[in-house]
């Protein structure tokens, strides 16, 4: 198994946009082979960025 995390950087002006788009996209990764999960994480304070983990076989 391995966890891939990427760290995104995104101005508040997109935040609830980024997000959307995480939630549209549920299913495509999911179907790809090995896909077990995918966590996004909220930055905590302005300017840190979200923090997405996905989990493979």
């Amino acid at each position: 198994m391995i966890t891939v995390a990427n760290r995104i950087y995104v101005n508040r002006e997109y935040a609830d946009a980024f997000e959307q788009r995480f939630r549209e996209r549920a299913g495509l990764v999911d179907k790809m082979p090995g896909f077990i999960s995918n966590q996004v994480l909220r930055p905590v304070n302005e300017g840190d960025p979200y923090v997405v983990f996905t989990t493979w076989e």
